[in-house]
């Protein structure tokens, strides 16, 4: 059996056309980002993107941004770094 390719390490272009999509948040849906209703009954819903002119958007290849499925930039943070701690000293 084939092994899976790793996620990516940072953001994803996703060429878009204008108008209206629905972005996959759950990970289920057979069209990649492009949400086609396979979250039904998950609790999740899929975000709305609305575009004035055909354009590309990151999206999130490592599963830690706060916009995902669109990527926030924190791919690019260190993962030892520990914010709390000039508080706690």
């Amino acid at each position: 059996m084939a092994e899976s390719a790793p996620p990516s390490a940072g953001p994803i272009p996703l060429e878009l056309p204008a108008g209206v999509h629905q972005l996959c948040r759950c990970g289920r849906s057979r069209h990649g980002w492009i949400c086609d209703g396979a979250h039904l009954g998950s609790g999740w819903v899929s975000r709305e993107l609305r575009l004035d002119q055909a354009s590309s958007v990151m999206v999130c290849g490592c599963g830690l941004s706060h916009r995902y499925p669109l990527c926030d930039g924190r791919h690019a943070r260190s993962a030892g770094r520990r914010r709390w701690w000039r508080w706690w000293a």
